[in-house]
């Protein structure tokens, strides 16, 4: 990684698909995985806080910034295959999840439909085991190449993922929302590299079916535009955009952030928002429906950066 692949003070909102962030102190592309291990191996030898980003999608990046390294995971390389007894696809942790998806139902190869249309990359459904429509990464993924802290790079089995909802072991690593993000970036997270997911043979227009009964679906329920995605976890028995909706929330506005009309649980950037004003909002949700419902709404989303500035 040589000087010219690293720049000083690079906004991060055109990063985000909330189009909202400050800015990185240092940023530079990784092109493939193993250029993201080398860089990210480089920044924890030399103490230097890393954060990857990937699609930009399930973040809120604080209005101050990030502090340290932001690596953007480009790492984009796909494998398919398919014979008789096994089918599946390797993918590097850059690559578009939903675009993957879209390709595996091109190839015939059933498994990953409920992905198409969800934004981020590979590596974050990985992290957070993404999912929608009745699917999630827990059910297809086979095992996951991994950098581990110390700069060890393995083959993780899905067991070691230990996954739950919207949740795994890499999740669990990392900081707590809150930290300044020095003492965050400064705790070496392990990061994941390629993903490899069991596939199955199928009818290519029966898959094609599929996928557009579920794009109508969440075109009819999700609201466009700039958003993170779903903000709050569903708690359990229940759905957070109805509890919010049930507060009185959905449609609320603070500054250039809104509650959506559409769906409750997200949280639409459409007048130059502010991380502050999203964040306001979120505070809000979980004010109000923990104090009329007695329920606490967990993040689903990710908060980085310096949230003390």
């Amino acid at each position: 990684m040589g000087p010219a692949t690293v720049r000083m003070n690079q906004p991060l909102a055109r990063h985000s698909t909330l189009r909202i962030g400050g800015p990185a102190d240092l940023l530079a592309v990784a092109g493939d995985a193993d250029v993201l291990s080398r860089i990210v191996t480089m920044a924890w030898d030399y103490g230097v806080p890393c954060r990857v980003l990937g699609g930009g999608s399930n973040v809120l990046v604080s209005d101050a910034g990030v502090r340290g390294l932001v690596v953007l995971n480009r790492a984009q390389a796909v494998a398919f295959w398919s014979e008789p007894q096994a089918a599946g696809v390797r993918a590097e942790s850059g690559a578009s999840f939903s675009t993957l998806a879209q390709r595996c139902v091109t190839h015939g190869l059933a498994g990953l439909e409920w992905a198409v249309g969800i934004p981020g990359t590979v590596g974050g459904a990985v992290v957070g085991n993404a999912g929608a429509w009745g699917g999630d990464v827990a059910s297809t993924l086979v095992r996951a190449t991994v950098l581990e802290p110390g700069g060890i790079v393995a083959e993780w089995p899905i067991e070691r993922f230990a996954y739950g909802y919207r949740t795994s072991a890499l999740r669990q690593q990392a900081p707590a929302a809150g930290l300044g993000s020095v003492a965050a970036g400064s705790k070496q997270q392990a990061v994941v590299l390629e993903a490899q997911f069991g596939l199955q043979v199928a009818e290519h227009e029966a898959l094609e079916t599929q996928v557009a009964d579920i794009t109508v679906r969440r075109r009819a329920s999700q609201p466009a535009g700039a958003t993170c995605g779903s903000v709050f976890k569903n708690p359990p028995g229940d759905y957070a955009g109805r509890l919010i909706e049930a507060a009185g929330l959905k449609g609320r506005r603070n500054g250039g952030a809104q509650i959506s009309p559409t769906h409750a649980n997200f949280i639409v950037n459409f007048s130059n928002a502010t991380a502050a004003d999203v964040k306001a909002l979120i505070n809000l949700s979980q004010h109000a429906v923990q104090s009329q419902f007695g329920v606490a709404l967990d993040l689903e989303i990710e908060l980085i950066g310096d949230w003390y500035r």
